[in-house]
């Protein structure tokens, strides 16, 4: 695969969950402004999902697609050189990454694809810790916090339980103890991945100079 093939890869990916989680973390602060973008398969949440409800599925989506934008950043970073500008992918605008505008946009697309949606992770995950209640269809049975063990572990998201706010027993399957043990261990490897990202970032500038393909 060669350097721009991933880049293009990287930006599409990279830009698809920015506009997803950027949606998540307005509809938890109950904002009317948001990112549409038209696609196939459009991600529609039901009329009465509550704030735990996005912070949920931000949470989800962050957990399970975003350690790949730190690695395919990541592994591009490993086939530059010459500048750390220009090891990261991004590329929008047909200016040189080494240069002073380059660093200046590459600087607002590392916060903004990188640090941005691990900021939002921490944001969704107090949430969900904080006010998130698992509880059951049955609502005479008390809803719990989301460590709590599963009546019956053996029936893993079988929609039996459901992440609420706690003034309603409605809202995303959810499986209590393995699913936050999960979404922790997830972010753990997008983390990591983001610390490789910086490493291979600042060794490229101590790379020679090659001259492949435009950036």
């Amino acid at each position: 695969m060669t350097q721009a093939t991933l880049r293009t890869i990287w930006m599409t990916g990279a830009l698809l969950l920015f506009v997803f989680v950027f949606t998540m973390h307005s509809e938890t602060q109950n904002s009317d402004f948001t990112l549409v973008i038209k696609l196939p398969i459009e991600f529609k949440a039901s009329e009465n999902i509550s704030h735990v409800g996005y912070a949920l599925h931000g949470l989800r989506m962050i957990g399970l697609v975003f350690w790949t934008i730190p690695f395919l950043a990541w592994i591009h970073a490993r086939g530059e050189s010459g500048s750390a500008a220009s090891a990261f992918p991004s590329r929008l605008l047909d200016i040189q990454p080494a240069s002073v505008p380059g660093v200046v946009v590459q600087t607002i697309a590392f916060l903004l694809l990188i640090v941005a949606p691990l900021v939002s992770a921490v944001h969704f995950w107090q949430i969900v810790e904080e006010e998130g209640k698992v509880c059951q269809p049955d609502p005479t049975i008390a809803c719990e916090g989301i460590w709590s063990r599963p009546v019956e572990p053996a029936r893993f998201w079988d929609h039996t339980y459901r992440l609420t706010d706690g003034t309603t027993n409605r809202g995303p399957s959810y499986e209590p103890f393995v699913e936050p043990i999960l979404a922790l261990a997830l972010l753990a490897v997008a983390l990591g991945f983001a610390i490789l990202l910086l490493r291979e970032m600042y060794r490229a500038q101590k790379r020679p100079l090659t001259i492949s393909e435009p950036s």
